[in-house]
């Protein structure tokens, strides 16, 4: 969302594997300095169909996303106009199939037709302002919204020489989820010496969010041979909601000398969606300190709040027509003590170092309410929705780590990054034990290393490569009697999270060709992602159809993938 080139015309276009891609950028007028950017992105796989290449599902992916952004200086501020929007869609589809193919199921469920779409978009007018020399004002006003669709047709086939028939596909879930929002965001920044500096502002919104969902029990059949049968609707969600959210905040920043530098800021959120969501005064605090110019410690603390999704207050069992029983309306928000200590150094010209160590403990953190290992900390490590139950915010946990890097500047035709991060995170849920959450892998590295060689006719050729290793995710013991029943994988609720799935680990290289004619610039690139074929380990499912006769089995991410774009710029 960068300022269009005020002084030219420039356009870009790229074709890949992945998509295409068009950018224009440019003066809308020289006088004013005035400008604009344009882009847009229409990316689809299907290529990988037609040269049969497997991407780890059938399922092909298709989006399209554009963005603008028109800026107007003028002598005592700006305006701009931007903008970005997208949408998405996946159909995972198996009453087409011939025969059993689970091998590409790795996103969807083996006895349904799953069709899922997602949608956003965000307008926004940003205005700055020079008051005098010492002040100026930023405000932001904005609409957004965004939204996702979704529906399941049950499959109902059988065999008929070697081959599925389909029988029926009647509907199994409906659900479309959409929240939208209008914003101002405003500061002032104020010089009140040479050597402080003084903010003060507000962030508001005011969200309008709708949740629909409904969706039929799978009944397993007790008669070998007999095919499942499905149960009246139940509507989950059946909610229209409306808040008031402020978050206004205020940061003095002070220079004592060249040394020391240190900011203060405090703040606070509210948001009236219930009497729970206020978060008193939350101080922050950093300071930095540079002994000279080579090297800077610096230290940093900040008590923190975040607001749960909106789905999660608003879920509802009920068996009764459109009536939801609001289970979790007055959770509150969760909270955060962080602290951080750093330490950067210079290593000559082109390298730099710096090690990093934080703290963060977690509280107010949703939890069940009967006693159970479920805390709200380990959402989003796997692909299964989640249904709340009654939740209160009695949960905690912690995460602690170090993190190194070390950085070699682009000079001389190449650039090197290394990292490496060693933390722990636990939780605790309602029955008071500590667990790893799903994400505490322990140790992750990451090495890139890139090298340019310039021709004799000015012509690039590129090399790079990037390797990860990281600790597997964790989960627990399979409760096969309960995973058959629910038709989906259920772990022993007293052994989640002791066991760990394999270290993670990939290797790419990147190949690169750049050449200039006049007033255009081509490259040509191939991406060769995760080089070594590495199976790596996404998640446990359930396919009861699975030719091994064992309906638990390891899912893995995806393995070699030959990625290429041709660009082009003038």
């Amino acid at each position: 969302m960068r300022n269009g080139n005020a002084d030219k015309h420039e356009f870009s276009a790229q074709l890949g594997f992945l998509g295409t891609e068009l950018m224009a950028e440019g003066p809308l007028s020289k006088k004013s300095r005035s400008s604009y950017l344009v882009s847009y992105r229409y990316s689809t796989l299907r290529l990988f169909e037609f040269m049969g290449i497997r991407i780890g599902t059938d399922a092909v992916p298709q989006y399209q996303d554009a963005a603008f952004r028109f800026h107007f200086p003028s002598k005592k501020g700006s305006v701009s106009l931007w903008g970005i929007g997208g949408n998405s869609r996946i159909d995972i589809v198996i009453s087409d199939q011939a025969k059993p193919d689970t091998a590409t199921l790795i996103y969807g469920q083996n006895d349904r037709d799953q069709y899922f779409k997602s949608r956003m978009g965000t307008v926004g007018l940003t205005a700055t302002r020079t008051l005098n020399e010492n002040t100026y004002v930023k405000a932001t006003l904005a609409v957004s919204g965004q939204g996702i669709k979704s529906a399941h047709d049950y499959v109902y086939r059988h065999v008929e020489g070697g081959r599925f028939v389909v029988d029926s596909l009647p509907p199994l879930l409906r659900y479309d989820f959409s929240e939208s929002k209008a914003m101002l965001y405003a500061f002032a920044n104020r010089k009140l010496g040479r050597r402080t500096t003084l903010r003060i502002g507000v962030n508001t919104e005011q969200q309008w969010n709708n949740y629909l969902d409904s969706a039929r029990a799978i009944v397993p059949s007790t008669v070998d041979g007999e095919p499942n049968t499905l149960g009246g609707w139940r509507v989950r969600w059946d909610a229209r909601v409306s808040a008031v959210q402020l978050q206004p905040y205020a940061q003095v920043r002070h220079r004592f000398n060249e040394q020391w530098t240190a900011t203060l800021g405090i703040t606070s959120l509210y948001n009236s969606i219930n009497t729970n969501s206020l978060s008193p005064i939350e101080p922050r605090f950093g300071l930095s300190y540079a002994p000279d110019t080579r090297q800077r410690l610096s230290a940093g603390y900040g008590l923190h709040s975040q607001m749960q999704p909106g789905y999660l207050l608003f879920y509802g069992a009920t068996t009764n027509g459109r009536d939801p029983q609001e289970q979790n309306t007055g959770i509150g928000p969760t909270r955060t003590h962080h602290g951080v200590l750093g330490y950067e150094r210079r290593l000559g010209q082109r390298v730099r170092a710096k090690v990093e160590a934080y703290y963060q403990w977690l509280f107010n953190v949703p939890v069940s309410v009967a006693p159970s290992s479920f805390s709200l900390v380990n959402t989003g490590a796997g692909f299964s929705r989640f249904f709340p139950d009654s939740l209160l915010n009695t949960g905690n946990g912690y995460n602690q780590g170090i993190e190194l890097t070390l950085e070699h500047a682009f000079t001389k035709g190449w650039y090197g990054l290394f990292t490496a991060s060693f933390f722990d995170a636990q939780y605790r849920g309602s029955d008071g034990v500590w667990r790893n959450t799903s994400f505490n892998g322990r140790n992750a590295f990451n090495l890139v290393l890139a090298r340019e060689f310039t021709t004799k006719k000015k012509s690039v050729i590129s090399i790079g490569t990037k390797f990860t290793y990281a600790g597997g995710r964790w989960y627990g013991p399979v409760d096969r009697e309960a995973s058959n029943a629910a038709q989906e994988v259920v772990f022993v609720d007293s052994l989640v999270n002791t066991r760990q799935f394999r270290p993670y680990f990939r290797a790419d290289l990147k190949l690169g060709y750049r050449w200039n004619r006049p007033k255009v610039m081509h490259e040509l690139g191939l991406d060769l992602i995760n080089v070594t074929g590495q199976q790596n380990i996404l998640t446990l499912t359930y396919a009861p159809d699975h030719p091994s006769g064992d309906p638990i089995r390891e899912e893995y991410q995806l393995g070699f993938l030959p990625l290429f774009y041709y660009k082009v710029e003038f």
